[in-house]
């Protein structure tokens, strides 16, 4: 009986539901982030642009590393 009193309350409460639902959907953005900038390097290593691909190779790791950062500022802030 306490278990189910446990769910009917986490169910009840919205707020945590919405909470666990955006830590969940950033964990899936980080995900995507990071197989972004993998393939960023796979196709620097292809095409081989010496000036160009450096830039794209640093947004890429800036971009996993804001959306590792939000997701942390997200768990953090639960």
């Amino acid at each position: 009986m306490d278990i189910i009193g446990f769910l009917v309350n986490i169910f009840a409460d919205q707020n945590f539901l919405i909470r666990i639902t955006l830590v969940i959907l950033l964990v899936l953005y980080g995900f995507f982030a990071l197989i972004i900038a993998i393939q960023i390097s796979n196709l620097n290593k292809t095409i081989n642009q010496i000036g160009f691909s450096g830039i794209l190779n640093f947004i890429a790791a800036l971009h996993v590393l804001a959306s590792l950062a939000l997701l942390v500022f997200a768990v953090l802030s639960l």
